[in-house]
């Protein structure tokens, strides 16, 4: 007896930590409360909601009717756990997140896993509650169910709102990233490839006597110019996107056109569905507010906020507080709520539930009946479709009793097994509030413009940063120059067998834009060349192939896209740096981008560094095939 008043003890502050670990948790202080002391934890819990002390089904010590199921059931985990888990479906309440993160973050490593099991009951949507669950039964030597559980909190991310905001928002902003960082490296890798050559031609056009170290200033100054001019980075890369257009052959051209693409699809797009993602949990505080009445957290400004809101006519503060009146068993103003949302929203299969729920509790089972087939013809669910049978079991109509039961089982057979497990012909079940509305109103007041204008200046502060046109036409405008400027003069190159500048304004005698003149000789006309000195040459030839093989090996492996620049492939160097750009900010945001909200827990790193491994094993896929083409050059 003496455990099991302990436990209850531990439990009644755990559930009164469930606020405090809600990421929408009060911040008022129970002292300041006028209330008089009858529990002290269900005191603090009263405060936090702001409610009378009277106010609750007629009980003094309870705050809503989930948590009057959690101390009025037998002691222990497993009865409380079922008998507040069937209270939260009854009304509707498919989470009880608030005691779930409590029950997370409190309980001592012996009781981790029987308390994680009841926070994946009492919150089956909770992403952290089936991370923990996992990290328990890792911690109990059960790795099959770590797995099992693991898997299943992933799973659980798009059926939370917060979760799915906060991976939504990451994954955006990584995609952004991606998009502007991947094609800005390859152009730049691009760039630096061509330099050598482009620096030796342009010093053609004013000297030929000009020194080397003078023509690569002079190209470095001219690639430099529109970022003095004011366009930041974006100018610097616009030049060097001139520069590749200008001596790359079309694969080139092809895969520089589609890296402009990119740029402009992440600098301003992508950038701006990521900033609505990631401001929208606070964007709309009527919504917030909405949010944590869902939650079961709301605090007493939230809770005037939504009044005031309700004043004017908002509807979803009109739906949170029926919402919070239905959680509080105040059957008069809940049902006055509802009716009016009613009027508003006729074809709202959740306040028609609600409805019928009311009727049936009072025994008017034919309106019941009217209040559930009307939602039935809207969107059905298993739930509406037991309530239905319900209904119709207790009017005696039994075989539409056993074709909607059957009808029930195919939709969702598990939570239907739920709900019958109480076994009470008279039990009937709300239907969850549609997160959706509160989730639309987030997403349509977060401004992700001012988001992406912020960073999207970093890169072009000048005049390509103003749209997305001027960025599109800075790049038609430089291909454009490019093409008409490559058709001028004859570019210089490089020997594919010994490295030698090869043009043809200074060597008289070239052969191709491949190969040079003594190589020529030296491999395809040998009777012309002393064999002492051909055989010197070519050993001396094996010598730096040699060395340049294995100085190109190490900067393939190093630098990202370097064995398709040298494989001749610029379009197999632009997919590895995009996939390796996607496993790099894969592993460093691998806790996103913002902070939990307190819902994923490490299901969201888990993903993260899932996904990474996969595009680490595409990386090192697309470099092998890169240097085994060059090795067949």
């Amino acid at each position: 007896m003496r455990v099991l008043r302990v436990r209850a003890g531990l439990l009644l502050a755990l559930f009164a930590l469930g606020v405090v670990f809600s990421p929408y948790a009060a911040t008022a202080s129970p002292a300041a409360s006028p209330l008089p002391v009858l529990n002290p934890t269900v005191s603090a819990l009263a405060v936090d909601a702001d409610l009378p002390v009277d106010s609750v089904a007629g009980s003094q010590e309870y705050r809503s009717l989930v948590e009057r199921a959690w101390f009025e059931a037998r002691p222990g985990l497993e009865a409380q756990g079922s008998q507040t888990r069937l209270r939260a479906l009854e009304i509707g309440m498919a989470n009880v997140e608030g005691a779930a993160r409590a029950l997370i973050a409190s309980a001592p490593p012996e009781e981790a896993l029987a308390a994680s099991l009841l926070a994946v009951r009492l919150a089956p949507d909770l992403p952290i509650a089936h991370m923990a669950l996992a990290r328990a039964y890792w911690d109990a030597g059960r790795y099959q169910d770590t797995l099992v559980h693991a898997g299943a909190g992933i799973a659980a991310i798009p059926r939370h709102l917060e979760a799915s905001i906060w991976v939504v928002g990451s994954l955006l902003m990584m995609a952004a990233s991606v998009l502007i960082a991947g094609p800005l490296l390859f152009i730049l890798s691009l760039g630096i490839s061509l330099f050598s050559d482009a620096a030796h031609d342009l010093g053609d056009m004013i000297s030929r006597e000009m020194p080397s170290f003078a023509r690569a200033a002079l190209l470095f100054a001219l690639v430099l110019l529109p970022m003095v001019l004011g366009e930041g980075a974006a100018g610097f890369v616009l030049a060097l996107f001139a520069l590749g257009f200008a001596y790359g052959g079309s694969r080139h051209r092809m895969t520089l056109a589609l890296c402009a693409g990119l740029v402009v699809l992440g600098l301003y797009p992508t950038l701006r569905l990521a900033g609505t993602a990631l401001t929208a949990l606070e964007a709309d505080a009527t919504a917030a507010a909405a949010l944590a009445v869902v939650r079961g957290s709301e605090t007493p400004a939230q809770l005037d906020l939504l009044r005031q809101a309700d004043e004017k006519s908002d509807d979803l503060a009109s739906y949170a507080l029926a919402l919070r009146a239905r959680r509080r068993g105040e059957v008069e103003e809940m049902e006055r709520r509802h009716r009016l949302l009613l009027e508003q929203r006729p074809a709202d299969p959740v306040i028609l539930t609600t409805l019928g729920n009311l009727s049936f509790k009072r025994g008017e089972t034919q309106k019941a009946i009217e209040f559930y087939e009307r939602a039935s013809t809207i969107e059905p669910s298993a739930t509406l479709m037991f309530n239905l049978s319900q209904a119709y079991a207790s009017a005696f109509r039994m075989e539409e009793f056993e074709n909607t039961m059957e009808r029930a089982q195919r939709l969702d057979a598990e939570k239907v097994a739920e709900l019958s497990r109480q076994g009470d012909t008279g039990f009937v079940a709300d239907l969850p509030f549609p997160i959706m509305l509160i989730r639309d109103r987030m997403v349509a007041k977060a401004d992700g413009g001012a988001f992406s204008s912020t960073l999207s200046g970093l890169l072009a502060p000048g005049w390509l940063g103003r749209s997305w046109i001027n960025t599109v036409a800075g790049f038609l405008l430089a291909g454009l120059i490019a093409f008409v400027v490559a058709g001028l003069f004859q570019h210089a190159s490089r020997c594919a067998r010994c490295g030698r500048r090869i043009c043809a304004r200074c060597d008289d005698s070239m052969w191709s834009s491949d190969i040079c003149d003594g190589c020529h000789h030296l491999f395809h006309r040998p009777q012309r060349t002393d064999p002492a000195l051909r055989m010197a040459r070519l050993q001396e030839l094996r010598t730096r192939e040699a060395r340049v093989e294995r100085i190109h090996l190490a900067v393939s492996i190093i630098v990202p896209g370097v064995s398709g620049l040298l494989a001749k492939r610029p379009d197999l160097s632009f997919l590895s740096i995009i996939v390796c750009a996607w496993a790099v900010v894969l592993f460093v945001w691998r806790n996103g981008v913002v902070p939990d909200p307190l819902a994923v827990g490490g299901a969201g790193p888990l993903a993260f560094i899932l996904a990474g491994c996969a595009m680490t094993v595409i990386y090192i896929g697309v470099l092998i095939s890169g240097l085994m083409i060059r090795r067949s050059l």
